[in-house]
């Protein structure tokens, strides 16, 4: 029976500069323990601020994500060496051991000793008998742990691929049922694999971005697309040259062509119905000088922060951002073209965003998918007779993609399908196409493009 704490909506997390410096194993079960209580790694590992030295940052990170990315696999880790049974021990033992499984397992350069010892530490002063535990089940893992993953390696079951992946196994079972086995293994091993930042440049961005980049310490290459440039690693980037002064946007490579598929319409007025923080917002805006954007968020918070990205890219004079539910709000003015970039369940962003994926249930999905049929049937019923609808997620669900636009153009027979013109790639999905996470720059995404 796995005690996994309840992973709970996303709260941001407060930091106080008055608290004592951490050390690094420390500062990672502080991590951990907010995305316990629903936090996002990168976000409360900024809260931390310079509570962290920049060793230990890069040790808590390497810990925590290490943790998160395969949780399922500790876990299962734990309830095999944490006799008899993990519920029987103290929430500190069990998030000790769930740490040092997944430490032992990941940092090579991290000394095995160093890390037990630490963690026993780290136990000890919230529960002293506990911490003989954690020593002696993390020293099993030591010594026994190399053998049950390679049983687990050798076992060609999609529930032992997802354990090692990282996936949750009710995932990789939709996936089955949906896409067949081969292309099911496919989207498990694919979200195992590393993510590296992506820019979107803006049309202003100076020619020698490039050099100014490598000159501030990272390795850069060319995109396949004319407006992006990848980076060889991640990288914070407010911290990069260039940001400030509105040179380029962080943005997934797939997630740029949505934004340009948007953006190819007749008219001159654009409403992107779920616009977020406004990266594709501004990237839309970017693209066609000529018209006025208008981006809806429920939440203040997102909203606010679009406000800011658009001072940041020099277009508040054409974009308007405004709070409120896209299935309520009216526009000021009757739309050419709308954007619906629904909430979703994330799955194609698993590799940036891992706490996602253990914070996914059926019944969840189950309302994220009715929430996203009713966001596409208003948007059917609001762009004007001639006008198109792009509808797209950042899920490899079948649920969330051509079932929901099925359903939709069930209940709208004048819309018709409509030739994405973009260079979209990807593979064949019912009404739309979809991108997978098949290298650091690209996640998972499926696009659909509708006439009225």
């Amino acid at each position: 029976m796995s005690s996994r704490p309840k992973l709970s909506k996303i709260k941001r997390p407060i930091a106080k500069s008055t608290s004592a410096p951490m050390r690094g194993v420390e500062a990672a079960m502080y991590l951990w323990r907010q995305v316990s209580k629903g936090g996002i790694v990168s976000e409360s590992l900024r809260a931390l601020g310079d509570r962290v030295s920049p060793p230990d940052r890069t040790l808590a990170a390497s810990l925590a994500y290490a943790l998160v990315r395969r949780l399922s696999l500790w876990e299962h880790l734990r309830e095999k060496f944490l006799l008899p049974r993990p519920e029987k021990f103290s929430k500190s033992v069990q998030a000790a051991v769930l740490m040092g499984a997944a430490g032992l397992t990941e940092l090579e350069k991290f000394a095995p000793a160093a890390l037990i010892s630490s963690l026993i530490e780290w136990t000890k002063e919230r529960d002293r008998h506990g911490a003989r535990v954690v020593n002696a089940v993390l020293r099993r893992v030591l010594e026994e742990g190399p053998a049950e993953l390679q049983r687990l390696r050798n076992d060609d079951r999609l529930e032992s691929l997802c354990l090692l992946s990282g996936v949750p196994s009710w995932v990789g079972e939709r996936w089955r049922r949906d896409c067949g086995p081969a292309v099911a293994r496919r989207f498990v091993e694919q979200n195992a694999g590393g993510c590296s930042l992506s820019l979107r440049l803006s049309p202003d961005a100076p020619r020698d971005l490039p050099q100014r980049l490598e000159e501030a310490g990272q390795i850069v290459a060319e995109s396949s697309l004319p407006e992006g440039l990848r980076l060889a690693d991640t990288a914070l980037p407010s911290a990069l040259p260039g940001y400030g002064e509105g040179w380029f946007t962080p943005q997934s490579e797939s997630s740029i062509l949505v934004g340009t598929e948007a953006a190819d319409f007749e008219g001159t007025r654009l409403l992107d119905m779920c616009a977020g923080r406004g990266v594709k917002t501004g990237q839309i805006a970017q693209l066609r000088p000529d018209i006025t954007v208008e981006g809806w968020d429920l939440s203040k918070g997102r909203v606010a922060a679009g406000v800011r990205e658009m001072e940041r890219l020099k277009l508040s004079d054409r974009v308007v951002m405004r709070v409120g539910s896209a299935l309520e709000l009216e526009p000021l003015a009757a739309p050419d073209a709308i954007l619906v970039d629904a909430p979703c369940s994330g799955s194609g962003t698993w590799r940036r965003h891992p706490e996602g994926k253990w914070r996914l249930s059926p019944e969840n999905l189950e309302e994220l998918t009715e929430l996203q049929y009713h966001l596409l049937c208003r948007a059917f019923s609001l762009v004007k007779k001639g006008g198109k609808v792009v509808y797209s997620t950042c899920s490899l669900l079948a649920a969330e993609n051509e079932e929901v636009v099925k359903k939709a153009l069930r209940a709208f027979p004048d819309i018709s399908e409509r030739l994405l013109s973009a260079d979209f790639g990807g593979i064949a999905c019912g009404k739309g196409r979809m991108l997978t996470p098949e290298n650091p720059w690209t996640d998972g995404f499926y696009l659909a493009a509708f006439s009225k």
